[in-house]
């Protein structure tokens, strides 16, 4: 049972992962477009980068961060409560906002933050962005949304608890049943509020729970599992006013797999997937109707009007937890960005890692086992030492006197090339920024740094590169102006000196 819980969690993440990548190359697109682009056939095989790599979107990112999040739960704690399971979850997801918007840094509480292909943007939704925004500053979020952001990264919730059924866990296996519901539900309500995200996140939960526990699936054992997690799900989410609407698009998945309508046909009648009830529809269609077939499966799941990339990452997940990993084509393997990662933190969620390599992720949160190529801290975006020239939306923020003097050092490249003006001082000029640090110590520098910082959180079109400023003709030392750019990382489209960076590090971790 054990070799057969390993090949489920494998394949549960991997595959949600390959239907992420496959469809994430037309998430904004039309099946007309589509059809134009790849043929009647719709797009069935990768779409790889100028490096051969078919990329994944935030979907896969954040269900990385839901793994970590249970995984450092419970290697801080054999027994945790839901409250310290949600607490180690939202640091996770926080830890995965950091990757979107802050500099480009390992965190301390994060092993996942050291895979330097995890900090980018790949359409991180708004709702997810907003609520932990809120987050990170206190507050609690207020939405009603019922987005896809919810479901699409909860399959690591049921793979944990299905491979630790019976053994680590003590408690009885409904106890366990109702662990990963409630798990999964204040995991989706961390950012999304609406019942229904709730509902369908709890729901697919439980289908991979029984899915990773049933040896052969067929169409006849799947309805039974969907009609076990249906109940559990209604029971969980009690009383909730959407549990008619939610059980009524279910069963319409499913009477539409037993129709004679074509795939496209059917999936048009159940939405486009950008909420999280037609994504999940979507996905046990796509499962029903190709349950033996990863390909079809998958192909299916993302060839349709809407948003291609999460419904065919939790088809992904549930027909890879059905066939297992020795079920996805070498095609949907090969190429797949960060498989050996997403493989480790499968076998981690499956409980065969051995103690040193739990420790030292979820504990001491660094990346063991991890090929030292993949990892972050040789990678980190610095400003060049020497710039000549600019992109469109860069801007070169250097050090300036009051008086607007631009005759010397970065100024006097400013003035050349980006745009200073001769006799302004502060702020932006051309495609340059102007700091002033020539009045006094570093404490009447800090008032222009901070004005800086603010204005470039609002620019988030635009790269800042921040030279040395004020440690050449100024006359301060690195030591003395980092500090001051301490709020900067939190930034992802500010870029400063690597001297200050190190600087920042080493006072900071």
């Amino acid at each position: 049972m054990k070799d057969i819980l390993i090949d489920k969690a494998r394949g549960c993440l991997v595959g949600g992962a390959a239907g992420d990548a496959l469809g994430y190359a037309v998430e904004f697109s039309s099946l007309n477009d589509i059809i134009n682009k790849y043929g009647n056939s719709g797009i069935s095989s990768y779409v790889l980068d100028s490096s051969g790599t078919a990329r994944f979107s935030d979907d896969t990112q954040m269900t990385l961060f839901t793994a970590e999040g249970v995984l450092s739960a419970y290697a801080d704690d054999p027994d945790p409560s839901l409250r310290s399971i949600l607490k180690h979850m939202e640091e996770a997801y926080l830890a995965w906002f950091a990757t979107q918007t802050a500099f480009q840094l390992p965190l301390p509480s994060s092993w996942l933050s050291h895979i330097k292909d995890l900090w980018a943007r790949r359409a991180p939704g708004n709702t997810c962005l907003s609520a932990l925004s809120a987050l990170q500053n206190g507050k609690t979020a207020y939405n009603d949304s019922k987005g896809c952001g919810a479901v699409m990264r909860i399959a690591p919730v049921g793979i944990y608890y299905a491979a630790h059924a019976g053994q680590s866990i003590k408690q009885n296996s409904e106890d366990i049943v109702d662990m990963c519901a409630k798990v999964a539900a204040e995991a989706a309500r961390i950012t999304h509020h609406h019942d229904l995200s709730t509902l369908s996140s709890v729901f697919v939960a439980l289908v991979i729970f029984d899915c990773m526990r049933t040896h052969l699936i067929e169409r006849l054992a799947f309805r039974s599992i969907i009609s076990r997690a249906l109940t559990k799900t209604i029971e969980i989410v009690a009383e909730s006013k959407y549990a008619e609407k939610f059980i009524a698009i279910i069963q319409k998945s499913l009477d539409l797999a037993n129709s004679s309508l074509t795939d496209r046909e059917a999936i048009a009648q159940l939405g486009e997937g950008w909420v999280a009830e037609e994504t999940v529809a979507i996905a046990l269609f796509c499962v029903m109707r190709h349950i033996r077939d990863f390909e079809g499966c998958i192909v299916s799941a993302v060839n349709h009007d809407g948003d291609s990339d999460s419904t065919g990452a939790v088809a992904g997940n549930i027909i890879g937890a059905i066939l297992g990993y020795t079920g996805i084509p070498e095609k949907f393997r090969n190429n797949l960005e960060l498989l050996e990662p997403i493989l480790s933190v499968a076998d981690d969620l499956a409980g065969v890692s051995d103690a040193r390599q739990i420790n030292e992720r979820y504990v001491h949160h660094r990346p063991f086992g991890i090929p030292e190529d993949l990892t972050f801290i040789s990678h980190m975006k610095f400003t060049p030492e020497n710039i000549t020239e600019l992109g469109p939306d860069d801007i070169f923020v250097f050090g300036s006197n009051l008086a607007g003097n631009h005759a010397g050092g970065a100024a006097r490249i400013a003035r050349q090339k980006f745009g200073a003006i001769p006799g302004q001082g502060v702020g932006l000029q051309g495609q340059s920024y102007a700091i002033p640090t020539m009045q006094g110590g570093v404490e009447t520098i800090k008032p222009y740094v901070d004005d800086f910082i603010e204005f470039a959180s609002n620019c988030d079109q635009n790269t800042f590169y921040v030279t040395r400023i004020g440690c050449g003709i100024a006359g301060f030392r690195d030591e003395e102006i980092a500090p001051l750019f301490k709020d900067a990382l939190k930034l992802y489209n500010v870029r400063l000196p690597e001297s200050f960076v190190r600087i920042l590090l080493n006072s900071s971790f």
